[in-house]
């Protein structure tokens, strides 16, 4: 199986390895699978969808596309209107499902933070974001991971969030791990 991973920084990070870290927890678990990954640390749905074709529609064709954003859209500090937010996810939706089979296209919400410790982004504006995601996804007819559900459920925020940066956002193994089985359920399915 090949998988098209994209989205910011959640997707791109190393976290001390020599490939992405969700490639790597991917292929443990699935041992035939390809990752073409394309994410791009900082990116936000207004970046993305200039860059959706790099990105993207031209990149080799895969069995399942999967793209986690929202993260940079929801941050105090550059926040993109969940307004306009919504709608540029609407419009990258609409742009894969041109090459994509909606039920190959995977949304990822962003992840929840740590409050303590990041200190632009809390987990109510998460929430707003990904329920903005997941109307999206239902227009849309496209499958959809909760992550920001899944951490929440999990009442293990302070380990899951804690990666190299230790900022309270960027995650290391747990959070991988995490994020990694949910897509497996999903790419299984």
């Amino acid at each position: 199986m090949k998988l098209l991973l994209s989205g910011d920084s959640i997707i791109a990070r190393k976290e001390g390895l020599t490939e992405p870290h969700i490639n790597y927890n991917l292929k443990k678990l699935l041992s035939n699978l390809q990752v073409i990954n394309t994410a791009v640390a900082g990116i936000n749905s207004v970046k993305f969808y200039d860059m959706i074709s790099e990105l993207v529609l031209k990149r080799e064709h895969c069995d399942k596309v999967a793209i986690l954003l929202g993260t940079n859209d929801l941050a105090a500090n550059k926040q993109v209107p969940i307004d306009q937010f919504k709608q540029k996810m609407a419009s990258i939706a609409s742009s894969l499902i041109q090459v994509y089979s909606p039920k190959d296209i995977i949304f990822i919400s962003p992840p929840a933070i740590d409050e303590l410790k990041q200190k632009y982004r809390t987990n109510y504006l998460v929430a707003l974001y990904t329920a903005a995601i997941e109307e999206v996804t239902e227009d849309y007819h496209l499958q959809f991971i909760n992550l920001y559900q899944a951490m929440i459920s999990s009442k293990e925020i302070k380990i899951l969030c804690r990666g190299l940066l230790d900022d309270g956002l960027h995650f290391g193994n747990a959070g991988y791990t995490l994020l990694a089985n949910l897509l497996f359920e999903q790419l299984t399915k």
